[in-house]
This record gives C-alpha cells, sequence and structure tokens, in this order.
C-alpha cells in the first residue's frame, strides 16, 4: 500500500510538472497577437493590467499560475514588463480573495472560523497596502521594471555552473510529443 501511495504521488507530481512546462511553452507560442486580441485594453493600461490580474486569479484561483502565464508572456514578447507589472500586483489582491473563500469553510465552526478569516483578512491587508503603495510609485517611476532589467542585465551573460534541469529532462519527451500532436 505504502508503495502504491508513493508511486500515484510521483505520477501526480509528473503530471503537474508536464502541465507546467506545457503552460509555459504554450504561452510563448501565442506571441504577441494572442495576447492583445485576448486581453484588449487589459494590455495597454495600467489600471486595467491592475484589475485584469485581480479578476483573473479570482477565476482561476491561483496567483501562482497568473503570474506564470504573464511571464511566459514577457518572454514570447506579448507583453512588456512594464505592463505585466500591475497584473501580477493584480494577482497578488486576486490571491485574497482565495484565502478569504477557504476561511468561510469553517463557518460552522465560530471560533475557527474567528482565527481562520483574521489570518485571510492579515493577508488581504498586505496585498491591498502592498499595491496601495507601490502601484502609484510604479505608475509614476517604474522603479519595479527598472530595478528588474537591472538585475537581469547583471546576470545576463554570466557562466555559471552549467545545469541541465531534471524536470526538463524527465518531461521533455511528453512535452515534444503534445507540441507535435496540437501542431
Amino acid at each position: 500500500m505504502l508503495l502504491l501511495n508513493l508511486l500515484s504521488i510521483v505520477a501526480i507530481l509528473y503530471v503537474f510538472f508536464l502541465a507546467i512546462k506545457l503552460m509555459g511553452a504554450t504561452s510563448k507560442s501565442m506571441g504577441k497577437g494572442f495576447a492583445e486580441n485576448f486581453l484588449g485594453e487589459g494590455t495597454s493600461s495600467a489600471l486595467l493590467g491592475l484589475i485584469l490580474g485581480t479578476f483573473t486569479t479570482s477565476l482561476v484561483q491561483s496567483s501562482s499560475t497568473v503570474t506564470s502565464m504573464v511571464v511566459g508572456f514577457v518572454a514570447g514578447g506579448a507583453f512588456s514588463l512594464r505592463l505585466a507589472i500591475p497584473i501580477i500586483m493584480g494577482a497578488n489582491i486576486g490571491t485574497s480573495v482565495t484565502n478569504t473563500i477557504v476561511s468561510l469553510a469553517h463557518i460552522g465552526r465560530p471560533e475557527e472560523f474567528r482565527r481562520a478569516f483574521s489570518a485571510a483578512i492579515v493577508h488581504d491587508f498586505f496585498n491591498f497596502l502592498a499595491v496601495i503603495v507601490f502601484f502609484p510609485l510604479q505608475i509614476a517611476t517604474d522603479f519595479l521594471g527598472r530595478s528588474a532589467t537591472f538585475v537581469a542585465g547583471l546576470l545576463h551573460g554570466s557562466s555559471g555552473a552549467s545545469f541541465k534541469s531534471p524536470v526538463k529532462l524527465l518531461v521533455g519527451p511528453q512535452m515534444s510529443f503534445v507540441k507535435d500532436l496540437v501542431s
């Protein structure tokens, strides 16, 4: 039974890693035209990007998924870094909706609900206050975009240890199969 449980965990992790790799490859292959058509005005306004990130994260219940998609769109040239930052800030607000929904599961037990809702609200306050402080500063100065570009410039061209991703080695053949199947 233990062996079956371990094999199940490994299989689930494998499917998870494959799904993440496929999502990244798909985001890159869709390109700029898809993002502009799909997201429309959300790609041209910081405030709409913030709202889009919040709404999308509320729907998919995962800020990591939204952030990963945005990173893929930036890598593929569909978004500029300046426009991606408000969407990621919105994803952080959207995750506040998720934790509040989770706290509602304890509503039948008043003491648990009070503690769970309090913890969710602390998280919400942190995300909202961070956006209230950083969003106007980002719009006015693009300090996050410039800082990220600076750090990326420091790392560009640097040679570190040669590293082959074990995840890429494991899921590579299946990813190629799915790509060939779809194209």
